[in-house]
């Protein structure tokens, strides 16, 4: 009898969400079209040519082969010269640069007199990403500089190039990414926002079906059937399940990613992740019956996930309330089982811990139910 009912829903939402226009969108060409938007803005993995200013207020030679190394980096780009530093900082302010060099005066005759002067940068911190990678080429071109430099003057003493390097560099360092080797950007960024956009989308997704599913039953004063209500999210669990997994075939399949585990063991926890954003949605929405405001809280609630996913910023740093709200979402405990097959090479037993907790969240279903038969007792 519930196998009944179960196919009966099953085939009943489908039609329902082919003939509503908007979860029609939601369902099948809104999330691979957001999917697309989101790898198009990153897929160059890192920052190229991004604009900077100069403002060399010695204008020598020197000055001109310094401003000539900044403009060599692949980072940056120098289409702005300034006569003063006031004008620069206002280009910063409103990005059309994103970072202005000050050459200061008498630049060539200090450094030729040995008095270390200081070339000094300005940019704009509030574009993270942006001013890691600018602060980094900044530093490492200056450095390059002050060492051409110092080996110059050094042979003129020392006319043994080897010696003279050693003794501008008594100290070399070698720093080795250990993960992400290639510095790419997008390699961690998009899996992450992808599962952010998916959190959403399921949570939102459950909240108007279950809506219409209360409306249905309320004004036709039909009896609830639990068979019916799994009937309706199974549907919306394959979809939403083929979504993300057509996803990360496109990103580690199609454009060749790269994958230091395996994903083998990642699949089984894309359905369990997207029933557990079901049950999450349907416990938001059960709490008020007011479809306005149970869209309002999941925006709410989902809409900065992505700063809680402890992928730009460590979360064992977050505060408690980060951590708590990192917690409650579906899609952290996904990422930390995803990173660690992707990135580590961690093996099947670190997905146990995050699998348990995505699970935990089916904990709230006889909640859920129990609020649908109480609001639905009457409809029979």
């Amino acid at each position: 009898m519930q196998t009944g009912r179960f196919s009966q829903a099953l085939k009943s939402e489908i039609s329902a969400v082919r003939e509503d226009r908007w979860m029609f969108a939601f369902v099948y060409w809104l999330p691979p079209l957001l999917s697309l938007f989101l790898l198009l803005i990153l897929v160059a993995g890192q920052p190229t040519n991004l604009p900077i200013g100069v403002v060399d207020l010695d204008n020598s030679g020197l000055s001109r082969k310094a401003t000539r190394y900044f403009d060599a980096s692949p980072t940056m780009n120098v289409t702005r010269h300034y006569s003063s530093i006031t004008e620069g900082k206002a280009d910063i302010s409103d990005a059309t640069i994103y970072a202005l060099v000050v050459i200061p005066s008498n630049f060539s005759r200090d450094v030729l007199r040995g008095g270390g002067p200081a070339i000094t940068a300005f940019y704009n911190a509030q574009y993270l990403l942006i001013a890691k990678a600018m602060r980094a080429a900044l530093i490492q071109i200056e450095a390059t500089l002050a060492i051409e430099i110092d080996v110059g003057r050094t042979l003129v003493f020392k006319p043994v190039m080897q010696a003279a390097i050693a003794t501008a560099l008594p100290v070399r360092t070698q720093i080795s990414p250990l993960y992400n080797l290639n510095m790419n950007y997008a390699v961690f960024l998009v899996p992450a926002l992808l599962m952010a956009l998916f959190q959403l989308l399921v949570i939102c997704m459950t909240i108007m079906s279950l809506a219409k599913m209360v409306k249905t039953y309320e004004t036709s004063h039909r009896k609830y059937q639990f068979g019916q209500l799994a009937g309706r999210f199974f549907f919306y669990t394959c979809v939403f399940s083929v979504h993300v997994l057509f996803s990360f075939f496109v990103l580690y399949g199609l454009l060749g990613w790269p994958v230091q585990g395996s994903l083998s063991g990642l699949l089984p926890l894309v359905f369990v992740f997207v029933i557990a954003c079901q049950v999450l949605g349907a416990f938001i929405h059960v709490a008020t019956f007011n479809l306005e405001l149970s869209l309002s809280a999941a925006s709410a609630f989902c809409g900065p996930a992505f700063a809680f996913f402890g992928v730009t910023f460590p979360a064992s740093d977050m505060s408690h309330v980060a951590q708590i709200i990192r917690n409650l979402m579906p899609a952290s405990h996904y990422l930390d089982a995803f990173y660690n097959h992707v990135s580590y090479d961690a093996g099947i037993y670190y997905s146990l811990k995050p699998g348990l907790i995505i699970l935990a969240f089916a904990a709230l279903t006889p909640l859920v139910i129990y609020r649908l038969k109480t609001r639905l007792r009457g409809a029979g």
